[in-house]
């Protein structure tokens, strides 16, 4: 499917609504195998101008709540990669900060610590505004938040924040 949406471009477009529901079922795959060739899908779809990141996005926001957790993590690593290949412009992150939020409380570990994970990959990406966000408009969990605001600390003081979050604050 990959090689398809490759050869086809744009062309693959109108196939979208088609494909786009099962590939999210095949991010919650036992086999890691399936995970991985589901996220260079979604990530191929993005690079060949077949759907902009933030498009993806507005669809894939019911995998935040899926009821397989698999899928819930799979769906923020794609965040984290999508934030690496294209940047923060190509996102509206305020609408993804809630859900993610929300899933620091999740009943499965590998699921809060994916989300913890984005959140500290969107800091790299957009600096400050995300914390005062944070403490301002989200219910971050007591017992995350300092580890989260520390993390944040570590990533100023180690110089490993993006150019745009530098020019974002």
């Amino acid at each position: 499917m990959t090689y398809l949406v490759d050869r086809m471009g744009v062309d693959f477009r109108p196939y979208i609504s088609t494909v786009l529901p099962p590939i999210i079922d095949r991010l919650g795959d036992s086999k890691e195998m399936v995970r991985e060739k589901s996220q260079l899908l979604i990530l191929k779809l993005m690079e060949r101008d077949v759907i902009t990141p933030q498009a993806l996005f507005d669809k894939l926001m019911p995998a935040f709540t899926h009821k397989n957790g698999k899928i819930r993590e799979e769906v923020m690593n794609c965040l984290q990669t999508t934030l690496k290949e294209h940047g923060p412009q190509s996102l509206s992150i305020s609408r993804l900060i809630a859900p993610i939020v929300k899933l620091l409380s999740d009943p499965m570990s590998p699921v809060r610590d994916t989300a913890f994970n984005t959140l500290v990959e969107i800091y790299r990406h957009v600096g400050e505004r995300l914390r005062s966000d944070l403490q301002r408009k989200h219910a971050v969990p007591s017992s995350r938040l300092p580890a989260l605001m520390a993390r944040f600390d570590e990533l100023q003081a180690a110089g490993d924040m993006m150019p745009s979050a530098i020019t974002m604050d």
